[in-house]
């Protein structure tokens, strides 16, 4: 796969090898998540598989609604294996301004906010790779979960299948109710939209292992390119009149942001961050160039080293030039460029910049419809860019992303 993908990328280097970095590229990368051989099974906990365009997404078994199971069993997580994994802690709620009857939960790691109700007593959490909350009000029986965890092991989605993975979750929910063996009724499923973010949401109930009374479960799913959460309220099915208009409204309050990743370029002190959604687009037998490529379905994000020597016009330091040297630089930079697309580079404009204190060369430039942005800089004999390729279309949504790896360069 990482060979079809070089293939693609046919050379990425400074303003000049950012160029490469073409619309049929960002296509090699789309076509990574429906052929990526290997990787593990995502979570220690039972999971059912759910194939979604050849990708195996791993879904938690709370997610999953597991019959015969009263509430309670699936809800406190297990205590962990020895005694330096046993450390309590709580899961993180603040207040919010004006309202008793919610505080706010945040799953900083994962990047996932709700408000949760304020009647709750949260439980302490283990180390557990999956549960990020669980609480209980003891008094009525009403017990929430919420579960963040990775998509699998076989790397991140695609929006297509972000989009199909909702599809067959419903298609499995309705299968559940065929294999159910404490007649589990499905009352509500279907995909919902909460403050931008689309879920599966399913209410269903089943019976509990005595026969005697229905357990209900009020359940949102989410699904991102590389992670799902789950957020399930459980309770007595006599229960849910009290919460059925309330559970609602607290949802409308999600938020999931970004998750990044660090990323170095081997051997050097060259570092940043991208997004978590990111793969590793740098072909394995890549020896000419020091250099990291990652990329998703939206931006490319390369990081390159050369010697200074290769290129000519490049001084010592970009700081404290005159006008007529930077004048150099910038005539060297777009002719190498030229160069190197072959002329295909349209629209070049080069300037003199400074970030996080440093000086370098912030270029622009479109090739074969995409946009490309890079920044060089000149340290310890050595040209270092950070380039990014994007389409124009997408350019609202990357410049978060621009910021922050150019915020997180580390040199």
């Amino acid at each position: 796969m990482q060979k079809k993908i070089a293939a693609a990328v046919v050379s990425f280097g400074l303003v000049l090898g950012m160029a490469a970095m073409t619309e049929n590229s960002v296509m090699a990368q789309q076509a990574t998540a429906t052929v990526q051989p290997g990787g593990k099974a995502g979570e220690t906990q039972a999971v059912k598989a759910v194939q979604t365009n050849s990708k195996t997404i791993h879904v938690p078994a709370e997610a999953q609604q597991v019959e015969g199971k009263a509430p309670a069993e699936n809800s406190k997580p297990q205590p962990a294996a020895t005694a330096a994994e046993t450390a309590k802690v709580f899961p993180v709620t603040e207040p919010v301004e004006g309202r008793t009857d919610v505080v706010a939960f945040t799953d900083a790691k994962n990047g996932f906010r709700v408000f949760i109700p304020s009647e709750l007593e949260v439980y302490p959490l283990g180390i557990n790779p999956v549960a990020v909350l669980r609480g209980e009000n003891v008094a009525k029986g009403l017990r929430l979960a919420i579960d963040a965890s990775a998509i699998d092991g076989k790397g991140p989605l695609m929006p297509f299948q972000v989009e199909a993975f909702r599809e067959d979750f419903l298609r499995l929910v309705k299968n559940s109710v065929k294999d159910s063996a404490n007649a589990k009724k499905i009352l509500t499923s279907g995909e919902v939209e909460l403050a931008g973010q689309k879920a599966v949401h399913v209410v269903s109930t089943n019976l509990t292992t005595d026969g005697k009374r229905r357990l209900l479960r009020d359940e949102y799913v989410f699904v991102t390119q590389n992670r799902m959460f789950v957020v399930m309220y459980m309770m007595d099915e006599k229960l849910y009149p009290e919460y059925q208009e309330k559970i609602p409204q607290w949802m409308e309050s999600v938020q999931i942001s970004q998750v990044w990743k660090k990323i170095n370029v081997a051997g050097t002190a060259l570092g940043t961050e991208v997004p978590a959604s990111c793969i590793d687009l740098k072909e394995p037998t890549e020896t000419e160039r020091t250099m990291e490529v990652y990329g998703n379905e939206s931006i490319m994000v390369g990081l390159v080293s050369y010697p200074r020597e290769q290129f000519a016009f490049m001084p010592q330091t970009l700081g404290g030039l005159q006008q007529a040297d930077k004048a150099a630089v910038l005539e060297g930079l777009k002719q190498k460029l030229a160069a190197d697309t072959k002329d295909a580079a349209k629209d070049y404009k080069g300037e003199f910049v400074t970030l996080n204190g440093r000086d370098c060369v912030k270029a622009t430039y479109e090739v074969n419809g995409s946009k490309n942005e890079s920044y060089t800089f000149v340290k310890d004999g050595k040209v270092i860019e950070l380039g990014f390729v994007f389409k124009g279309e997408n350019e609202k949504a990357v410049r978060p992303v621009i910021a922050h790896a150019v915020e997180k360069l580390e040199m």
